[in-house]
């Protein structure tokens, strides 16, 4: 089974996770719950709507009454996680959702965490896999074993520089093991053949690789996304520690994080500010990402604002269009200025393809996206959307390639090896190949009727009579 992108789903299910985000934006977190669960048990690989189901169900667990209705919670849990180990050899789609259904209770829940994260293993979900890890590690630093998966889940995504520092924690925690040396060799050779993978490509970007210290920094910048059920009582603690060490610049960035949860956009850009006041601020790459963050997350909240009113009133608001517009072209500056930054992260650069191609600059996305497939976890969906730039170009013959490469990965048929099918289909039409286009209709048309306008296709076909 391979991840998929939000693009992926098919529209309803796409509508679906709208629905989802406007219900967060709202407040909404039950809701927000319930439809990103039922989307995860049809497509598990879809890792942006997991990401935005574990932020709804840390929002429901921190507003949550606390005392014995989350004791029950957690026996009931542990009842409820054996079977789903069990159940992870037959049918790791059904234990992650046995893990999933655990943290909609507990949400920081570790062994439902772990499992979730074991599922994702036996379905090639690396990305998944390692988004798991991550919270499980951040609770428990110093948990070797969960430590060593992360480490090797992040090496099979490319990530790299956090491999490495995974990997030299996991040196201190362990200092003679074998296994760990092993693991620190795999990050190190892994790492020197991305960044020399990346110097053929340009030599250019060599001078912006950054140091160890940066990485190290934006690794404990990048925790803070497990504490997002942030509340007026931890905001007021994060000031106490700003004001009792006010050199400290990793407060500073756990205090911005908190007012951005709450929609306290003016509150975290003055924080963000005084943080930049320190010394070497401008060096420290995680507090670049979260101004990038925090300016996107501004326009986001203006735009939700401006569709509900127009939702609530019915009104024609002209400012809806170039909003949208300046939303996409902001997310397209902060996310060239992070492959600026950090070259060989690929899942950076297939983020900065999407935006291009949303903004129809193909050949820059084309770029991005033949970078990018360099990750054995981003590669089929990498080049599924080359095979969409080529499409928009007109160069079916070169789409058809990259479409037939990325269906020889694809051995269950779920929507995302139906939507592959479907633009084989199209470019098929497009270059006159009829008998061939039909093959790909009749292959979804058999598994699944109702798959966008394929019966009428199949219909019309039949219906010449032949």
């Amino acid at each position: 089974m391979s991840e998929i992108s939000e693009h992926a789903l098919n529209e309803r299910d796409r509508k679906k996770f709208e629905n989802a985000r406007l219900a967060m934006r709202r407040g909404n977190f039950e809701y927000t719950v319930e439809i990103c669960f039922d989307l995860l048990v049809e497509d598990p690989g879809c890792l942006e709507v997991r990401e935005l189901l574990r932020k709804a169900q840390r929002r429901v667990f921190t507003t949550a009454p606390k005392g014995l209705g989350r004791i029950l919670f957690r026996l009931l849990n542990y009842a409820t996680l054996l079977p789903g180990y069990i159940e992870l050899k037959r049918n790791p789609v059904k234990a992650m959702a046995v893990g999933e259904s655990a943290l909609n209770r507990d949400a920081y829940n570790a062994r439902a965490l772990s499992l979730v994260a074991r599922g994702a293993r036996k379905l090639g979900l690396n990305e998944t896999e390692s988004f798991c890890l991550e919270s499980v590690c951040d609770r428990y630093p110093n948990n070797a074993v969960k430590l060593e998966r992360l480490c090797e889940a992040l090496i099979k995504i490319g990530s790299t520089e956090k491999a490495l520092a995974i990997a030299e924690r996991l040196t201190a925690l362990r200092p003679g093991s074998g296994h760990v040396q092993e693991l620190v060799k795999s990050a190190s050779v892994a790492h020197s053949i991305n960044r020399g993978k990346w110097a053929e490509k340009d030599e250019d970007f060599r001078s912006k690789l950054k140091d160890k210290d940066e990485s190290d920094s934006l690794e404990k910048a990048n925790r803070v996304v497990f504490d997002e059920g942030s509340s007026e009582e931890r905001i007021q603690d994060l000031i106490a520690a700003v004001h009792q060490d006010p050199q400290e610049a990793d407060n500073y960035k756990l205090l911005v994080r908190a007012c951005m949860s709450l929609d306290r956009y003016d509150d975290a850009q003055g924080w963000l500010e005084k943080a930049f006041s320190l010394p070497h601020a401008e060096a420290d790459a995680s507090l670049l990402q979260l101004r990038s963050e925090l300016n996107v997350n501004r326009v986001e909240s203006e735009l939700f604002d401006l569709r509900r009113e127009i939702a609530e009133t019915g009104a024609f608001s002209a400012r809806l269009k170039p909003l949208e517009a300046e939303l996409l072209e902001l997310k397209l500056e902060e996310s060239r200025k992070l492959v600026d930054q950090f070259p060989n992260d690929y899942s950076q650069r297939f983020k900065f393809g999407e935006y291009l191609l949303d903004s129809r600059k193909i050949d820059e996305a084309i770029q991005q996206f033949q970078i990018s497939q360099r990750s054995p976890s981003l590669k089929v969906k990498s080049l599924v959307l080359l095979g969409r730039c080529f499409m928009v170009k007109g160069l079916f013959d070169l789409a058809l390639e990259q479409l037939n490469q990325a269906l020889k990965s694809l051995n269950v048929m779920d929507d995302f090896k139906k939507e592959v099918l479907y633009l084989l289909a199209k470019c098929f039409e497009h270059l006159g190949r009829e008998p061939e286009a039909l093959n790909q209709y009749k292959a979804i048309y058999a598994n699944d009727i109702g798959y966008k306008d394929v019966a009428s296709k199949i219909d019309a076909f039949y219906g010449k009579g032949r």
